[in-house]
């Protein structure tokens, strides 16, 4: 199907074509809906019109579209338009690999570089179970900056095409019924013999692949050549490749390291890619050629073997070397691999049970987690597709925890304290216990677990439980954990039995040998200690991350926002501190995603200062910080559901309108004091963990960058003349979260406005631009204070009285609003005058209103223009909608996104 320049595909409009191959023809065009280019693949009728074929390919496209890293061109979507099967791609510049080297070979200093992009886009993909299949040099582009873009990832299996081309350099895949393995999928010059006999493929045919690719940029030759399909397959299953052609100088440990991708007997080939990248690495990091390098272990290569004697003599000196060396210097820090997340959803019928306890642990060495489902203990390992029953497990219990080397489960079950090895069999008893709150397997073989009157302590091999910690009357300890050289336990600790209590508990440390205890933290329950220098700690749905001096044992910088949508326990009163997520010693991150408080349905109503409420007619969505434009006829709204996107609601039109379609999480709308544009905080690509971006209310054009941070930041409010933005930055070095200021006429500098040791937040300007309201937790607790503006000299007054929180000025700045503890609105009059006078607080909203989200924060709450109304916000009781199935979200190498997020000071 032939399309030319201006052919509509549905919203897609024609410009030109980009080239054609067995897997359909590719056009470049225009998406009129979201105003940007994409590459259009039409696929070949024939795959149109088999039915089963579009199904698996959909189901497949769904795997594919998980992807996103910088180095692999994203799948945005299949659709079907006009009886043709489209397939929408990024639109990626640049000339492909295999037009590089047409050209001749790549010198050693440019091919590293993009074979290690290469390797970083396939580690990514392994990392969720995805294989390439079809990696050659005309899936690869490379763009004009030297970003390595790898194309058409996982389709040969996805579409599994059948057709051919006279050109085996750039044959489409193959498809050749071969075995009851399945079909032979790939390009002949680049498929491993184990994928050219049709056998079952996995990473390592990726990795035979990439040798070939890296072959061939460094000789400019084929590493299989051949004149057909039947000579190129030959010569893969039976032929040599000549290592000689690589270039004269070639660092020894990059010949031996091709050499070993392209082994033909699977079990000696390289195994990870990621392995392969960091080799990389080191080789271009020593272009003098001194590396040590593993024998080459191709067919033909020489091989240098020892003496037994010889072997056995350098083995011991360097078992010897290597045991001082070790005692004498910390562990080497771990390479910048990929970070990569897949999830894993419980299937059909099966349910956490006990979910006011961590249904959640994973293992220390990363291996595998356990679930604890409603009819027992489920092991997933993370090279396995499904979660396996631990036999001997199907009992009522909670609290499950690993042992240090990961071959046992710990839980607790009829009064008892158990532990099981993971492969399953008789349950151990190794003590009496209780209402568990929390355990903690320490490297010494020693528990550590909550019981209603402290925490207690018992060998692993069982034993007589001992008091450590008591808890004092009226509170309750909660997730010990011994920080390393045993002298301090971490844990957390609450007092009364409100709900929420453990969203205002303290985390702290307390010596074994003095008694002394520290409080590391208030604000926030079930912290962990990592070996990264950072304490972890759930606060509402969120999980946060602060940089901790273990020498010292104190907290050195403010709070980090990493997760949202962290499952926390369910039961009504919020009893225990459980937060369901585990975190292994290697830095892979599991955590239980559900009923998140984020994602409630709620619904929209005015509320005037009489309490008469008056309905508005939105769809219940899991609106969050609500804002009325200058004009009052529109709401800017932040939805956390699928999008996490800016929707813009029309009072008069009674219309809900998606403003932004990027998948970065946008949060927390701003409008601009003439309504033309909505401010917002995004997270997508390459704009950081939460910088600041503005779109033009109507939706036409394009968000605009306004900072780039690694900290993450949040809108607040603008001053009258439009060019000035108060915004909240987390995470700041010394002192934690604090009020800045952006410039938004002229050179957009950031500069800070209230920086203290306390975290200042939810800085909201008045009207007339002369105060500027935060909230601040310098008193022990959140209050509303109040400093002039523009400068933050010539005074300070407080408020709130009893704690406050989320300010916000009246149009005509006479009165400041805020929430007070019971979640109402308040009112303090400010006299007139050249000074700063406020008046006593006093209730003008209250009732069954959404005015706080522990851990997501954003005011859940505006004014209208004429100060009369409250848009305020109802969560939806009993909406009956569909739960989701339960679900876990795994991010393995998560602790390079942690540093990069929250960096120790």
């Amino acid at each position: 199907m032939a399309l030319t320049p201006g052919a509509r595909l549905g919203v897609y409009e024609i410009t030109g074509p980009i080239g054609a191959g067995g897997m359909g023809e590719v056009y470049r065009a225009r998406d009129t809906k979201l105003n940007r280019d994409v590459a259009i693949k039409v696929l070949p009728e024939a795959f149109a019109l088999d039915t089963d074929r579009v199904a698996r390919f959909a189901r497949e496209a769904q795997v594919l579209a998980s992807l996103n890293h910088p180095n692999i061109a994203a799948i945005y979507g299949i659709e079907k338009t006009a009886g043709t099967e489209v397939l929408v791609l990024e639109l990626v510049e640049g000339p492909t690999l295999a037009e590089r080297i047409a050209e001749g070979a790549l010198p050693v200093d440019q091919a590293l570089p993009i074979a290690m992009q290469i390797a970083d886009a396939l580690d990514a993909a392994h990392g969720l179970g995805i294989i390439h299949r079809d990696l050659k040099p005309a899936n690869i582009k490379v763009r004009d900056d030297g970003t390595v873009k790898v194309l058409d990832f996982g389709l040969a299996k996805a579409l599994q095409e059948n057709a051919s081309a006279p050109d085996v350099t750039h044959s489409p895949t193959l498809s050749l019924a071969a075995t009851r393995m399945g079909m032979i999928l790939g390009t002949a010059a680049y498929m491993a013999p184990e994928q050219a006999k049709g056998k079952a493929v996995d990473k390592r045919t990726d990795i035979w692949a990439f040798g070939c690719v890296l072959y061939e940029m460094l000789t400019g030759q084929m590493a299989f050549p051949g004149e057909d399909v039947s000579e190129i397959l030959a010569s893969v299953i039976k032929g040599t490749t000549n290592l000689d052609l690589l270039p004269a100088g070639t660092h020894p440990a990059l010949r031996a390291l091709v050499a070993r991708c392209i082994e033909k007997d699977v079990r000696k080939r390289r195994r990870d890619i990621g392995d392969v990248r960091y080799e990389l690495e080191r080789i271009q990091a020593d272009p003098g050629g001194t590396l040590t390098h593993p024998a080459a272990g191709v067919a033909g290569a020489p091989s240098r073997r020892m003496l037994p004697w010889v072997a056995a003599a350098v083995a011991l000196t360097a078992l010897v070397v290597g045991a001082a060396v070790w005692s004498l210097k910390p562990a080497p820090p771990q390479e910048s691999r990929p970070v990569a997340r897949f999830s894993y959803t419980l299937p059909e019928n099966r349910a956490f049970r006990s979910t006011g306890r961590p249904v959640v642990a994973m293992a220390p060495d990363g291996r595998h987690f356990v679930l604890n489902e409603d009819n027992g203990l489920y092991l997933r390992s993370m090279d396995g597709l499904n979660a396996n029953l631990i036999q001997g497990t199907e009992m009522p219990l909670t609290t499950p925890f690993f042992s240090p080397d990961g071959q046992w489960v710990g839980f607790f079950a009829g009064d008892e304290l158990k532990k099981i090895p993971v492969t399953g069999g008789t349950a151990v008893v190794l003590c009496k216990a209780t209402n568990p709150f929390g355990a903690h397997w320490g490297a010494d073989d020693t528990i550590l677990f909550g019981q209603p009157e402290g925490i207690m302590r018992v060998s692993a091999n069982g034993g007589t439980a001992e008091p450590l910690i008591a808890a004092e009357k009226g509170t309750q300890a909660h997730g010990a954990q011994m920080l390393p050289g045993g002298e301090w336990v971490l844990y957390s600790v609450a007092s009364g039995i409100v709900p929420n209590r453990w969203d205002t508990a303290e985390i702290v440390a307390q010596s074994l040998t003095s008694g002394e205890r520290k409080v590391l933290w208030r604000g926030g329950s079930d912290a962990r200690y990592l070996t990264t220098g950072h304490l972890i700690y759930a606060l509402g749905d969120a999980l946060l991350a602060l940089p901790f001096d273990l020498e010292r044992v104190q907290v050195t910088g403010g709070p980090v926002p990493l997760v949202d949508g962290l499952q926390r326990a369910t039961n009504p009163s919020q009893q225990t501190a459980t937060a369901h997520y585990g975190v292994s010693d290697g830095g892979t991150l599991l955590y239980a995603v559900g009923a998140s408080t984020a994602s409630q349905l709620r619904t929209l109503a005015w509320v005037d200062r009489s309490g008469r409420e008056e309905a508005i007619p939105a769809p219940p969505r899991a609106y969050v910080s609500p804002r009325i434009s200058p004009d009052g006829t529109q709401v800017a709204l932040d939805v956390r559901d699928q999008e996490n996107d800016i929707w813009v609601w029309s009072l008069a039109r009674a219309t809900l309108t998606r403003l932004t379609f990027d998948s970065g999480l946008d949060r927390y709308p701003v409008w601009t004091p003439d309504g033309r544009r909505v401010v917002f905080s995004s997270a997508r690509d390459g704009a950081g963990p939460g910088s600041l971006f503005w779109q033009a209310a109507d939706g036409t054009g394009v968000a605009e960058q306004l900072t780039t941070s690694q900290r993450v930041q949040f809108p607040w409010s603008i001053s009258a003349d439009g060019t000035q933005l108060a915004l909240e930055e987390q995470g700041r070095p010394s002192t934690g979260t604090d009020v800045l200021v952006l410039a938004l006429a002229g050179e957009r500098r950031v500069r800070p406005l209230v920086a203290t040791t306390f975290t200042e937040s939810s800085a909201e300007l008045s009207r007339d631009s002369r105060w500027l309201a935060y909230q601040s937790n310098e008193s022990g607790r959140s209050e509303v204070y109040v400093r002039p503006f523009p400068g933050v000299d010539g005074g300070r007054w407080q408020v709130s009285t009893g704690g406050g929180a989320d300010p916000l000025w009246a149009p005509n700045s006479r009165e400041l609003f805020y929430v007070d503890v019971e979640g109402r609105i308040v009112a303090a009059s400010i006299q007139p005058g050249p000074g700063f006078v406020a008046g006593n607080p006093r209730v003008i909203v209250d009732g069954p209103f959404t005015t706080t989200i522990p851990g997501l924060g954003g005011r859940m709450y505006d004014v209208s223009p004429d100060g009369q109304r409250f848009l305020m916000v109802k969560t939806v009781e009993g909406a009956g909608q569909q739960a989701p199935r339960p679900q876990v979200i795994v991010v393995q190498n998560w602790f390079d996104e942690l540093t990069r997020l929250a960096p120790r000071p």
